[in-house]
């Protein structure tokens, strides 16, 4: 809205035998412009999607604010293998957070670790081989096959203990750009993993589907501490016929700000990868 082993099922590059690419804009209140792309490729089971996004805004005082995320996860028939997380906060040209985070499911649950630093200096000194991700000019660029060499740290705090760790769980940008599109035509609730998250780490999203003349419009709650309980944040997925996302809406309720955005799909690349688990 962000190892000390490697994964059974790698995150890095796979040779994929398809793929897809989308793309999507959007606006938001506050002068905010979003840009997401993703990269859904499969290979011999395994679905990997590559959610990268980018959103630019002006405070109330003038200050611009610049987030980067991406999120990297792999699935098989249905179910969350690893997720990596790259997540960058910056007013202006300062750096305020940069953080590299990796989760991969083990018989104990979603284990984690990290990788994060304040300055240049203290990133170099304390991880010279990954230190040439650090400049946000590189953001989006393929990282986590050097993400190892720089010794990340075990981050028991973040992990997702097995017994907690539902059937069925997405994570959220994958949630939001890919799994949306293949929702069985009936109301739910998904489990939604958190990734960098020391509370609620596992949330319950209730989705319902809205009467459309075609395709499929989803509606949820957002739900997070800083919003309010009244109005509720919501967010709302249009879904084609032929299952691509449309458009993403989502309205945001705070106990001093409020804020508006629309994302709309602007075409794909390449055959739709349908999830394992649907065929």
């Amino acid at each position: 809205m962000l190892v000390a082993s490697v994964s059974a099922l790698p995150i890095g590059p796979m040779g994929a035998s398809a793929a897809e690419v989308c793309h999507y804009t959007g606006s938001t209140d506050y002068d905010g412009h979003v840009a997401v792309t993703t990269n859904v490729t499969e290979s011999d089971g395994v679905t990997r999607v590559d959610v990268v996004g980018m959103f630019d805004a002006t405070t109330m005082f003038w200050l611009h604010i610049h987030y980067l995320l991406e999120e990297v996860s792999t699935w098989r028939d249905g179910e969350l293998q690893s997720v990596a997380v790259n997540n960058r906060y910056l007013v202006g040209d300062h750096v305020v957070r940069q953080s590299w985070d990796h989760f991969h499911r083990t018989s104990d649950g979603l284990l984690a670790s990290r990788v994060q630093g304040k300055t240049l200096a203290d990133f170099r000194r304390q991880h010279p081989t990954f230190a040439q991700h650090w400049d946000p000019a590189a953001f989006g660029q393929p990282w986590i096959g050097d993400y190892q060499s720089a010794s990340p740290e075990r981050r028991p705090d973040l992990y997702l203990a097995w017994s907690s760790l539902p059937q069925g769980v997405r994570s959220p940008l994958a949630m939001a750009f890919y799994w949306v599109r293949w929702l069985p035509h009936s109301e739910q609730i998904v489990p939604v993993f958190r990734p960098g998250f020391n509370k609620e780490r596992l949330v319950d999203l209730p989705i319902v589907a809205v009467p459309s003349s075609g395709g499929s419009l989803w509606q949820a709650p957002l739900r997070h501490s800083a919003f309010s309980e009244r109005p509720a944040s919501i967010a709302t997925a249009e879904i084609s016929s032929d299952r691509h996302l449309l458009r993403l809406a989502f309205e945001v309720y705070g106990s001093h700000v409020s804020g508006r955005g629309l994302i709309t799909g602007n075409g794909c690349d390449g055959k739709p990868q349908v999830p394992t688990d649907r065929r």
